[in-house]
């Protein structure tokens, strides 16, 4: 009788939280985006989010992110280099499996960058073929890439902070992680 009682209040307790419930799930707030007006994902796959309301959500369909981190659609590239190793076409070759299974993605964004060393035009070409090997290589795999938005953005967003003055050979290995291309995946809203 007593098993009998709690079942009957938990019940009652979960039919009365239930509207509260979708009320809650229905709610939006804003979300934190780059300079480039992109939505940023946490590092769970969520969307950052303020405390301030929204009219829409526009993390909806963002689900594809729980499931491929960012350093899985990061690519790394040697320096002076704009071509892929074989550690970072096998990392290509399970993003684009991952894709081609997402109903939710719409299409992708890659984006190009370079370290510091050499000129900002240099490496703004250097950014760009980067992407566009990474591009080429997304389509060799069967990805749709004709929708597919290619931007070099050169120097311009450093994710490291290394001396200037360290001794080269240093300073290519710690800006090593500026030399990346970004694969940005677009869903379905």
């Amino acid at each position: 009788m007593t098993n009998f009682k709690k079942a009957c209040m938990l019940a009652t307790a979960c039919v009365m939280l239930a509207p509260a419930a979708v009320l809650a799930s229905s709610h939006a707030n804003d979300v934190v985006k780059d300079m480039r007006g992109n939505v940023i994902m946490n590092t769970f796959g969520n969307c950052v989010e303020t405390k301030w309301e929204a009219s829409t959500n526009e993390c909806l369909g963002a689900t594809v992110y729980s499931r491929i981190s960012k350093e899985q659609r990061t690519v790394y590239f040697d320096f002076n280099k704009s071509t892929l190793n074989a550690r970072e076409k096998s990392k290509l070759d399970a993003l684009a499996k991952t894709i081609a299974a997402s109903k939710e993605v719409e299409h992708v964004d890659i984006v190009g960058y370079a370290d510091m060393i050499g000129t900002s035009s240099y490496n703004q070409q250097l950014s760009m073929r980067r992407a566009n090997t990474v591009k080429s290589y997304l389509a060799s795999r069967g990805l749709k890439t004709r929708k597919a938005r290619v931007e070099a953005m050169g120097d311009k967003a450093p994710v490291t902070q290394c001396d200037s003055n360290l001794p080269r050979e240093e300073l290519i290995a710690c800006l090593a992680a500026d030399r990346r291309v970004e694969v940005e995946l677009n869903v379905r809203k």
